[in-house]
């Protein structure tokens, strides 16, 4: 019997089961997060000092009122420095790193208090204090916390607004990084999005700017697009001076209907898929991709291996192919590895789980390139346009929950939508 799948009605902006699916990625963060020392959250309190008028000029001018917060940001930078002196290894990108934390400090935190800029008293405060914390969370591999840490030292000596992107992205990269399938895949998305949105704003700005202009402006760009689409897939908007609202209103649009087209549960699912197969092939000390002697597989090590690497959704039996009398033993095709995932991502909420694994693998992302030229159409759309944009019904505020900040749930709207979600995609 085929099967007969209502793919407009899978609803997931259910503001429970993203709270839900963020405990699940961030409980194994906050355990060791709260076995660190008590000084690692002093100061954390400080309140948010407002940028503008009489309170700036009051900030600026006493002697004593930004003392704390240069403290903090201190504290921050130096535990950075530490860490990378600590953990990476001797080369030129270690010492331009120490460099760069060393100069930052020098001129944008310990500089006259007139010289401060609310984005460092404000937000990159509050973000190298929590890249400091999380610099220290063992259930992040040390090879990821210090490849963000040598890459944040690196993007410290920009301009203001592209500082603070740069902070910005590396503690939401840190924070994306907890153990489980449920981080993995939240990882996983940002970057698709960060990949995606790029291309396009290269796209675009190539036939508007010069070569430098438009180099310069890319990053702002990409945050002025983050900015447009950022409560449908749960990411932090940022204030800067240079994503501007007319970009976001002229080019946000069309932005949507490419991630729409491109970041799909089949795109996610394979590059799960890839993880699983690299991290096999890491764990294991034969060839698994053209076949080993299955006696040579030391299975209990392994699935408990993969297990703290992706959480008990992803089975380890799913991931292997067996020959006939068990003798060999090779990695499954990425095609079932993707179809195990699409499974496991029903197993921890992400999808409905009546829904067809088979029909969601069958909904491909469509080629970047093409999805560009398939939506800029899109790019003269008016504001009064943009409410008949949403989302389609698998991904509709997919992401709702996995912000930095939280949000706040709707119950009446929770409880009519959860009812959708369990009864949309079935099977006949």
């Amino acid at each position: 019997m085929s099967a007969n799948i209502e793919q407009v009605h899978i609803e997931l902006s259910i503001a429970s089961l993203w709270q839900h699916l963020e405990k699940h990625a961030t409980s194994t963060t906050t355990a060791a997060l709260n076995a660190n020392d008590a000084h690692a959250t002093q100061n954390l309190d400080l309140p948010c000092v407002s940028p503008a008028g009489k309170p700036w000029n009051e900030f600026t001018s006493s002697k004593t009122l930004h003392q704390p917060y240069v403290q903090q940001l201190n504290q921050s930078t130096h535990a950075l420095r530490e860490f990378i002196q600590q953990h990476a290894a001797n080369s030129p990108q270690k010492q331009k790193a120490l460099a760069n934390i060393q100069d930052f400090a020098a001129t944008k935190v310990n500089c006259r208090p007139t010289a401060l800029t609310p984005l460092m008293v404000n937000e990159n405060r509050r973000n190298l204090h929590l890249i400091a914390q999380q610099l220290q969370n063992n259930a992040i591999p040390l090879q990821q916390r210090t490849g963000i840490a040598l890459a944040l030292a690196e993007g410290l000596n920009v301009c203001a607004e592209g500082t603070t992107l740069n902070i910005l992205s590396c503690a939401s990269e840190l924070i994306n990084q907890q153990q489980g399938l449920a981080g993995l895949v939240i990882k996983i998305k940002n970057q698709s999005i960060d990949q995606q949105l790029l291309q396009l704003v290269k796209h675009i700005d190539s036939r508007r700017l010069n070569l430098t202009q438009a180099k310069a402006l890319e990053i702002h760009h990409v945050q002025a697009l983050k900015n447009h689409v950022a409560s449908q897939w749960g990411l932090t908007a940022v204030t800067d001076r240079y994503a501007t609202e007319e970009y976001q209103q002229q080019f946000g649009p069309m932005a949507l209907a490419l991630l729409e087209k491109t970041v799909t549960p089949a795109a996610l699912a394979h590059l799960v898929a890839d993880q699983i197969a690299n991290k096999l092939a890491e764990f294991t000390p034969g060839d698994l991709n053209t076949g080993m002697a299955s006696e040579q597989l030391k299975t209990e090590p392994l699935r408990r291996l993969m297990q703290a690497e992706f959480g008990s959704s992803v089975e380890l039996q799913h991931c292997l192919q067996f020959n006939d009398d068990y003798s060999t033993v090779k990695l499954a095709s990425r095609e079932a590895l993707a179809s195990h995932v699409i499974q496991a991502f029903q197993t921890i909420g992400l999808l409905p789980a009546k829904a067809s694994a088979h029909f969601l693998l069958s909904q491909q992302e469509v080629p970047t390139q093409q999805a560009i030229e398939q939506t800029s159409h899109l790019a003269e759309t008016t504001v009064s346009q943009h409410a008949d944009w949403s989302s389609p019904a698998w991904n509709a505020s997919f992401w709702l929950g996995h912000t930095l900040q939280g949000l706040t749930n709707r119950p009446e709207d929770d409880r009519k939508k959860s009812a959708q979600h369990h009864t949309g995609a079935q099977t006949a």
